[in-house]
């Protein structure tokens, strides 16, 4: 039901999926696009009178670690970024943990994000 009303509501809210996002991020632009729609997702009810969303800067607060290699290529290990979304003048940071097992790349984001 949530997911619903957040579409219906945020149909005149602008929220910006260009990938590469700005910053730092060293997810995949895949990656980056899926994440992109959680945390908008997340970000929207702070201000849903809001009608513009952009990730404005991203940091590598945790670079891969419990890293394996095979072939040259991480097929273990997870990494933290921070994301800052600027929606209409404010500013929330949301922290995500990337998870890589195998293939595949799985992400955490934190919902005790901060308000400035």
């Amino acid at each position: 039901m949530f997911l619903f009303i957040f579409f219906v509501q945020s149909a005149y809210a602008h929220f910006d999926m260009t990938t590469p996002v700005e910053g730092n991020s060293i997810a995949t632009d895949n990656l980056q696009t899926e994440v992109l729609e959680d945390v908008y997702e997340l970000v929207f009810p702070l201000d849903s009178k809001c009608t513009d969303y952009k990730v404005k800067d991203t940091q590598i607060i945790h670079y891969p670690y419990d890293v394996k290699k095979k072939k040259g290529r991480y097929v273990k290990g997870y990494w933290k970024e921070l994301w800052s979304v600027d929606y209409c003048g404010s500013v929330v940071q949301v922290p995500i943990t990337f998870y890589i097992k195998g293939k595949k790349t799985k992400y955490n984001i934190d919902t005790n994000f901060l308000v400035d």
